[in-house]
């Protein structure tokens, strides 16, 4: 498949994007109460062509317990303009009416600069949050308290919306995130089943449900924005969509994120699956939770 057609990711770098949808194979795992489902996955990105990216993520659900670990890091010609790596987890409860993460952290280095988020959950659904650089270094107000409450991280926020499509509902949901620099909806909508054509980059291909991930900034950005990952000129346009396409890798195993694609300023980006292995493990609580 042609990988300069439309394409992946959002914002300065995928991870919103990125993160949403490796985390998307956790929605086939619930039935397991009591034998753990780890997933090992790997992509690729491509920018215009070209590989610039590759991430791995871990995902793991057992005894109503869910755990989300994915990193990442730029290469080759976008390393060099955009040096950024992250490594990310989100641990936390599955419930019968969506998730209920405990904690978030995520860690990074952007343009050289080290970057640092924790997240904590109280049971009434307030967020303590850690951030460094601090809003203030950064020329971003800090995002109110009171619209923190009930939100999602971006891991749990994607999972939540997988977990009520198990019901129906499809990929069709309003999902309040914050990040713990910004508060955004990402806004999903179903396009239905469509096909992946086959790819050398790829380990998928067939049929897949297609979800549209469009995204509404809420509070928190900076107030003199630079141009970002996804911009082609020096305005504040809307970022453009994502589309990510899910589908079982193996027979009846779990819907995976088997391809995204968005456009950017360096042309289009494409995220291929290459990679699934799964592992069998004993009922286990997710490393990190208390």
């Amino acid at each position: 498949m042609d990988m300069t057609h439309r394409t992946a990711l959002p914002a300065r770098l995928p991870s919103a994007a990125l993160a949403a949808g490796l985390c998307a194979a956790l929605a086939g795992l619930l039935p397991l109460p009591a034998q753990a489902q780890r997933w090992h996955l790997d992509y690729r990105v491509h920018v215009g062509g070209v590989a610039v990216l590759d991430a791995r993520a871990e995902l793991t659900l057992t005894e109503g317990r869910y755990s989300v670990q994915v990193n990442a890091a730029t290469d080759g010609f976008l390393g060099r303009l955009f040096p950024w790596e992250t490594q990310s987890l989100s641990v936390g409860t599955v419930r019968p009416d969506g998730v209920a993460p405990i904690r978030h952290t995520q860690s990074g280095v952007l343009r050289g600069s080290p970057r640092t988020v924790t997240l904590d959950y109280a049971a009434d659904g307030s967020v303590r949050t850690q951030v460094s650089p601090p809003p203030e270094e950064e020329d971003r107000d800090p995002v109110p308290q009171d619209l923190t409450r009930q939100t999602r991280d971006p891991l749990s926020g994607v999972l939540e919306m997988l977990l009520a499509g198990l019901h129906g509902e499809g990929c069709q949901r309003t999902v309040p995130i914050y990040d713990g620099r910004r508060r955004y909806d990402m806004i999903f909508t179903d396009r239905g089943m469509t096909m992946v054509g086959t790819s050398r980059h790829s380990v998928f291909s067939g049929a897949a449900r297609q979800c549209r991930v469009s995204h509404k900034p809420i509070a928190g950005y900076e107030r003199t924005p630079r141009q970002a990952f996804w911009q082609r000129g020096g305005g504040r346009e809307e970022r453009p969509p994502v589309d990510l396409w899910i589908a079982p890798v193996e027979g009846a195993g779990p819907p995976l994120p088997v391809r995204l694609e968005t456009d950017s300023g360096f042309g289009g980006v494409v995220v291929h699956l290459t990679a699934a292995r799964k592992t069998d493990r004993t009922a286990e609580r997710p490393a990190g939770t208390p």
